[in-house]
């Protein structure tokens, strides 16, 4: 070779791999200079006395403060150190202000909310919160805030994006109370699905598919019900004209909205081998970088409570204890949303119809801030707001024209915020009820157990009285014939204390048998699952409960196994599939063919059952957004209706297809998806090597190197161990438990907590994912509860001198 030329390569190369180690050096140095110390001690202006945060080696801090004001001061301030980026996420999306940061791409969700007001609501509700709630908003504001004026490097994320954080508001943690009050409201999703079914099918066939609560179906309190029942409705008249718009997708929002299968299962002394109260929760749904859930033990004043946080909110919310009682929600699924259709003046867009004559919209332009190159430009918004609430047909398009929507979380008074602090400093059943009494907009349950022994749970929904019977679609406005005369009081409200049978359980599913719910669809498979679970023995070991929470058992394969052997065995290619599922032991573990077939063969059911009469586009709404469960009813409804039901394909003119003629195909659908996919290897096939969890970051489509996984992981979306997954790309996970807690009451130092991937929203921090290989085994940390002391890491934070 030249000489010359060998030294330039040479050069080359050692410019290339001094290019190299400074860009790797570059990107290390760029995205660890956000991540914050553990240990030492800051000044911080706003502190009154020295608090003290102890952080264990998960990045769990104990927060130890003298007084109230300065323990919820340095929440806000350790939460933004860690969190800053998700925080503005959630209350620029409640703002309706997302576009300042994203520009075009996030203009329609920044319709969305500014029509529906969640941001005039929560500035509303800042004039009603009690005196110790006010002094918790208004600290944990100043310690955002101190954050922000004293940190040198925002999250990266700002700096990746051109922007920076405004200034916290006490509102700003208002809007956050009202958007996870919102989630946890299914219909607003599930109203949408059911306008689209009445749109393309009528009535008749919406009345079929109402819901639906079977005989015996496993309530939390209270005796089964005796016989089936279902929802029907009249035909209102309001079939919209834009049959072809979509219902359950919701515009683009790195704040997700969604709610999900989630469960607590409490169980007295004496049901337990120890002879105390046993207490588990596990509020599932999406996880996320970071977790929607921060991780937080707060200690001093009127406080000593443990549990999840929501990043931006002060106290513990939806899984807590505070030393005498333990908490934990599941979804309510409870009717407390309706929509209108409003008749307009045609010679005055700002008019409409009443029983009383013409009354005016309250009309308000409330313009959208839109980044764009080299600035910002203004979008017009005018929202117009009846009786029955905001105008929402152009952000919720599977409604008619002037359809509007009523919530009482938007109606004045949520009491969100003052409900989870009372909550948080409780110390009895008649104080956790009270707490809750305060609330208006979400429909949960909440599951209770105390230091004494005592378990319980009190079902919170605000339920509309409604004058015309059941809204499950849009109603005509113009009357008021189906207008809300008040709300069921809440003494009226299921609830249970101290159960003879020793223990109490929600899975989403009706918390007793009752008329009020409205248009509700309940879960119950999980809940039948438990059931038998409960009833095996008498007293449970700790471990034993602790596990129960991991449980992968498929009372849904119990159920359809037995169809499926009857309908393939006389098919010579279907029969040794089907006998291998009559051998299952039904659960969905990771090492199971047969999950994964079953899974598959119910999806393939769903769509070749309902797909002729209620359209593609339809039945992909349910797999779109994850409600799975609402058609998996349906299904189970008309199981016993074997020549009847939906099982005919109605697109076959000369046949008349049958239950087993829909089982068998959707079985050779099944197996074919399968093969395509994965090949031939059955090995291929196990549960745990096709159903992953991908946990992705709100930039990750664009820095993909910001997501994690994918984990393996059991269960899917009918066991107590769920792992929801996406039809779209079988079988890939969209929603497990996003976090969990288990409380010996026995002995409190056991108390141990989960919610994945990690602590900190910084890329590169070690607890940015250091929980999500554990989370995806089922397994949890130990809380610190009880010693908070003891942990190494200190932080001292020191009122700044003046």
């Amino acid at each position: 070779m030249n000489p010359r030329l060998g030294k330039w390569f040479k050069i080359s190369a050692i410019a290339i791999v001094a290019l190299v180690v400074i860009a790797f050096v570059s990107f290390q140095v760029f995205f660890r200079l956000a991540i914050p110390s553990y240990s030492g001690t800051i000044d911080v202006p706003g502190l009154k006395q020295p608090v003290e945060v102890r952080t264990d080696d998960h990045g769990i801090p104990h927060i130890l403060a003298k007084n109230d004001e300065d323990l919820f001061f340095a929440q806000g301030y350790i939460t933004a150190r860690e969190r800053m980026f998700q925080m503005d996420l959630t209350r620029l999306a409640g703002r309706g202000e997302l576009s300042t940061l994203f520009g075009e791409k996030t203009l329609e969700t920044d319709r969305y909310f500014k029509t529906l007001g969640f941001y005039r609501a929560a500035l509303d509700e800042y004039k009603n919160l009690s005196a110790p709630t006010r002094l918790a908003v208004d600290a944990y504001t100043r310690g955002v805030n101190a954050y922000l004026s004293t940190t040198k490097r925002l999250p990266r994320e700002y700096f990746i994006l051109g922007g920076k954080p405004a200034e916290w508001k006490a509102a700003d943690c208002l809007v956050g109370a009202l958007l996870m009050s919102y989630r946890l409201s299914a219909p607003r999703s599930t109203k949408a699905i059911l306008q689209r079914i009445y749109d393309h099918a009528g009535a008749a066939t919406l009345n079929r598919l109402l819901p639906w609560v079977p005989a015996d179906a496993p309530v939390i309190s209270g005796e089964p019900p005796r016989a089936p029942s279902a929802v029907t409705v009249r035909d209102p008249g309001t079939r919209n004209a834009r049959r072809d718009e979509t219902a359950a997708a919701e515009p683009f929002c790195p704040v997700l909205m969604r709610q999900r299968a989630s469960n607590w299962m409490i169980f007295s002394g004496s049901r337990t081998a120890t002879g105390k109260a046993v207490f588990t929760g596990s509020p599932d749904l999406e996880a996320v970088i970071p977790s929607l859930f921060y991780l937080v033990h707060l200690k001093g004043g009127s406080y000593d409570v443990i549990g999840g946080s929501i990043a931006g909110l002060p106290g513990v919310h939806a899984v807590g204890f505070n030393g005498r009682i333990a908490w934990s929600i599941t979804v309510g699924n409870g009717d407390n949303v309706d929509f209108f259709v409003e008749k307009v003046d045609p010679a005055n867009p700002n008019r409409y119809l009443t029983e009383n004559g013409y009354r005016n919209f309250t009309v308000i332009e409330d313009p959208i801030k839109v980044k764009v190159k080299g600035g910002f430009r203004e979008e017009k918004l005018t929202v117009r707001v009846s009786r029955h609430g905001p105008v929402i047909s152009a952000v919720m398009k599977a409604f008619p024209a002037n359809c509007t929507m009523l919530w009482p979380g938007l109606m004045g008074r949520d009491g969100s915020m003052d409900g989870l602090l009372t909550l948080n400093r409780a110390r009895t059943f008649a104080e956790f009820r009270l707490a809750l009494g305060m609330v208006r907009g979400a429909s949960v349950h909440l599951g209770y157990a105390d230091v004494d022994g005592n378990i319980g749970y009190q079902y919170v929904s605000t339920l509309p009285l409604r004058k015309g019977g059941e809204n499950p679609v849009a109603m005509p406005g113009e009357k008021g014939a189906h207008d809300w005369t008040g709300f069921l009081p809440y003494e009226r409200h299921p609830y249970e204390y101290n159960p003879k049978k020793g223990y109490v359980a929600s899975f989403n599913q009706m918390p007793e048998t009752a008329p009020f719910y409205g248009t509700a669809f309940f879960l119950f498979e999980r809940g039948y699952r438990f059931e038998e679970m409960a009833r095996a023995k008498e007293r449970f070991t700790v471990d034993e409960i602790r596990a129960m929470q991991n449980d992968t058992g498929s009372h849904l394969a119990k159920r359809f196994v037995p169809y499926i052997a009857a309908a393939c065995a006389k098919d010579a290619s279907l029969a040794p599939y089907a006998k291998r599922l009559e051998a299952w032991d039904r659960f969905v573990s990771a090492e199971s063919v047969e999950a994964t077939i079953f899974n598959a063969f119910v999806t393939k059911l769903i769509g070749n059952t309902f797909t002729d009469e209620l359209g593609a586009k339809i039945v992909d709404e349910f797999f779109k957004d994850l409600y799975v469960s609402i058609p998996v009813q349906w299904l189970i409804r008309y199981l016993d209706e074997p020549g009847g039901g939906f099982w005919d394909d109605v697109t076959t003119k000369d046949v008349r297809e049958t239950r087993d003629d829909m089982f068998a195909k959707s079985m050779r659908d099944a197996l074919a998806q399968i093969g395509e996919k994965f090949g031939g290897n059955e090995k291929k096939w196990a549960w745990g090597r096709v159903h992953k969890m991908p946990i992705k970051h709100p930039l990750g489509a664009v820095l993909p190197f910001l997501n994690l996984g994918p984990y393996d992981y059991a269960g899917d979306d009918f066991t107590i161990h769920a792992g929801w997954w996406d039809r779209y790309n079988p079988f890939t996970m969209k929603s497990g438990a996003a976090i969990r807690i288990v409380v010996d009451m026995g002995d409190l130092s056991t108390m141990t907590l989960m919610s994945p991937p990690g602590q900190s929203g910084h890329y590169m921090s070690p607890h940015y994912s250091d929980l999500a290989e554990t989370w995806s085994k089922g397994g949890q940390v130990s809380a610190h509860y009880t010693a908070p002391e003891k942990l190494g890491n200190v932080l001292s934070l020191a009122p700044a001198k003046p």
